[in-house]
């Protein structure tokens, strides 16, 4: 693993306003936005096709607070992330979080990704409120030997084919 603020890492996070998310391994990354997963709607997904159910923002109350129903939501990080060619990572939970039945799961930051990032925040024990801005996740960044660089999509075969025959 290596450090998102460390010099050796040539991978970059948009925005991040304080000391305090430089934490021993990781960078802390705060929530910005909050949405509500459409439950009404099928989620469907095969190799040519994804169907999301869809999403609604939700809007803090007047003192900048979310205040969620046990349920699953789309959580968004404040700033995007850049990463590296030879580097990937993942979001994880802070820990304060999976002690009081909140998680955040996360799919893989491939080699050469650049945008946002998000997870689905799973409220498990009773309600939560939580501030818009607040540390809830961190982000793990490690040294990858990459086959080819994220293209915007999954399964389209772009890397080398010679690369995935057996060595000799």
């Amino acid at each position: 693993m290596i450090h998102l603020g460390s010099p050796n890492s040539d991978s970059k996070l948009s925005k991040w306003m304080s000391e305090t998310q430089i934490q021993p391994n990781a960078m802390d990354l705060k929530v910005d936005k909050i949405f509500e997963i459409d439950s009404t709607k099928v989620f469907m997904i095969d190799e040519k096709t994804k169907e999301h159910r869809g999403s609604k923002e939700l809007e803090t109350d007047i003192n900048g607070y979310w205040h969620l129903k046990p349920g699953c939501y789309e959580i968004i990080m404040e700033g995007e992330i850049t990463i590296a060619d030879d580097e990937a990572g993942w979001v994880i939970t802070r820990s304060t979080l999976n002690r009081n039945g909140l998680f955040i799961t996360s799919g893989l930051y491939d080699s050469g990704y650049s945008g946002v990032m998000a997870g689905a925040l799973h409220v498990e024990v009773n309600d939560a409120i939580i501030e818009k801005g607040t540390r809830v996740g961190q982000f793990l960044l490690f040294k990858a030997e990459s086959l080819n660089l994220y293209d915007g999509d999954y399964g389209t075969g772009k890397a080398d084919e010679t690369m995935y025959k057996e060595k000799k």
